[in-house]
């Protein structure tokens, strides 16, 4: 349990001292029972995990992700590793509750015996109320492919700080504040089920709110004189992301399966609508036109077997303000 911490400050319901548990936005008067919302260094509490892995157990975590997958047959035996090391990444971590109410209506079809078919709206009133909890990164991620916390639970520590290069929060508090509430409210329309909105209303209450730095392994390779890269949670020791050469002989067995299973249920679906004017033909039709679009995709972005929260992953060589990230880290580092 949290100690919890008298400070200079009295209640302005009944004047009696405020105690307040260290990062809590939000605190009770042990006297009046009047809760009472607090700003101090902004209500943000900081959070540092503790690194866990060292440089072996990231290379092998690596090596064992190399197997996985699509990925080259030879990644294993070709790949060489360049460069390893540890570096802290901040996050905002908020905690939230919403409530409110949607209303609105679904659309139900029914179809008699004489084919004809009638629509009818059902009109529904949804009442929200959740506890969520949203979290982002707090720096730009550039093209280490990582967003939000990767893991909530771990055991804390400040002085793995003072040896590993730790990024700095570039974004604000109050942006972060803003997109916890619109997550919450995006969030709680959607558990409401309501498919056609007539009117919503929603409040967001912010219950908590934290910085935490966590321990990321970079890791480098080369493969084939092309360079790529990957991340290992230092909590966990689980992939985070990373980027790898895909295998040709993958995506010439996936063309030729994926067109020929495609063109046959097309070409079945095209023979049954033709022959018996079924819905049987059109599902046939529709399910080529999917196994086509798979192939197309897979023939596409097999080449490079991509994993993580990359923002668009044509961008292999994102630049921030005239850097990567990887000349980023390299700076902190010297």
């Amino acid at each position: 349990m949290s100690d919890r911490l008298s400070v200079g400050l009295n209640c302005p319901s009944c004047g009696g001292a405020i105690s307040v548990t260290e990062g809590e936005s939000t605190t009770n008067c042990r006297y009046c029972g009047s809760t009472l919302y607090i700003e101090g260094d902004n209500g943000v509490g900081t959070v540092v995990f503790k690194n866990k892995l060292d440089r072996d157990a990231a290379i092998k975590a690596t090596q064992v992700w190399w197997r996985k997958g699509f990925k080259a047959r030879d990644l294993k035996n070709v790949g060489t590793i360049t460069e390893v090391y540890p570096i802290y990444l901040p996050f905002w971590s908020i905690g939230t509750r919403v409530a409110g109410w949607v209303c609105g209506y679904e659309e139900r079809s029914t179809t008699d015996s004489k084919g004809n078919t009638r629509t009818e709206k059902v009109y529904k009133e949804e009442m929200v109320l959740q506890d969520l909890h949203y979290s982002d990164i707090a720096c730009d991620p550039g093209d280490l492919g990582i967003r939000s916390v990767p893991n909530f639970s771990g055991e804390a520590s400040f002085e793995d700080m003072d040896m590993i290069p730790t990024f700095e929060s570039t974004t604000s508090h109050d942006d972060a504040i803003a997109n916890a509430k619109a997550d919450a409210i995006e969030r709680g329309r959607e558990s409401a089920n309501v498919p056609n909105i007539t009117f919503e209303k929603f409040h967001v209450l912010v219950r908590k709110v934290s910085m935490i730095y966590y321990p990321v392994w970079v890791v480098r390779y080369t493969y084939q004189d092309r360079m790529y890269m990957a991340t290992v949670d230092g909590v966990t020791g689980r992939m985070l992301s990373g980027r790898a050469p895909g295998d040709p002989l993958y995506q010439s067995l996936a063309v030729t399966a994926g067109t020929s299973l495609g063109g046959l249920a097309a070409a079945g679906g095209i023979i049954t609508l033709i022959s018996f004017d079924s819905e049987v033909g059109i599902a046939g039709v529709i399910l080529g036109l999917i196994v086509f679009g798979a192939t197309y995709w897979f023939f596409r972005h097999g080449s490079e077997i991509v994993q993580g929260e990359f923002p668009d992953r044509k961008e292999l060589s994102m630049r921030i303000n005239g850097q990567t990230m990887m000349d980023r880290i390299r700076g902190l580092r010297i």
